[in-house]
């Protein structure tokens, strides 16, 4: 081939071959199908193929390495729906976070902090930091009636001293106190009262 020839054909072969590196992104992430790679087809087998060149990476795969709490970073949805499933979720996403006396979030907490941190993030309801506060900022219910979702508050006499969050079965999701992390636990103490956020 002469090089006036060969020279008229590489614009056409290199327009080729990005076009076929973009359909191998857009088809499964990676250059090569099942076929070359003496694998089994995603058509005819429902598995992925594997990568003989470059894989993709997915944008989905980006976005969990990033701060786990940045997921809660969405509109509020109020008490509508299944708030307390929310909750619930929220609260279990902080689990070994450290507790920190006077903090409120994302990552270290003290008791109310945590409370009114997932609240404000599950329901869009404020509750002030502090257990005693929170208290009186809820409807007092009793233990039979307490669900999932509902808070616990910890009394010594008359004093609240502590607050955490009804997980059922007689569990709480809690911020304990400093040189502990969040987590979940059995309730271990009689001398408890609950509430509803309303």
């Amino acid at each position: 081939m002469s090089p006036r020839i060969s020279g008229l054909l590489r614009p056409a072969l290199n327009t080729t071959m990005a076009a076929g590196l973009a359909g191998a992104v857009v088809l499964g992430g990676h250059f090569s199908s099942g076929a070359t790679s003496g694998g089994p087809s995603v058509a005819a087998s429902g598995q992925e193929s594997r990568p003989t060149a470059v894989q993709i990476t997915p944008a989905a795969a980006v976005t969990t390495a990033t701060h786990r709490h940045h997921r809660h970073r969405h509109h509020h949805h109020g008490f509508t729906g299944d708030w307390r499933a929310r909750v619930l979720r929220v609260a279990q996403a902080q689990t070994g976070d450290r507790y920190v006396y006077g903090a409120a979030g994302p990552s270290a907490f003290d008791c109310s902090g945590l409370t009114s941190y997932v609240y404000r993030i599950a329901t869009g309801k404020r509750l002030p930091h502090s257990s005693s506060a929170q208290q009186g900022s809820t409807r007092r219910i009793s233990a039979a009636s307490a669900r999932p979702g509902d808070l616990v508050f910890f009394h010594d006499g008359g004093h609240v001293y502590h607050v955490a969050i009804y997980a059922g079965h007689h569990t709480i999701i809690h911020a304990p106190y400093p040189g502990q992390r969040v987590k979940r636990e059995r309730i271990w103490t009689s001398a408890v009262t609950y509430g509803r956020v309303v």
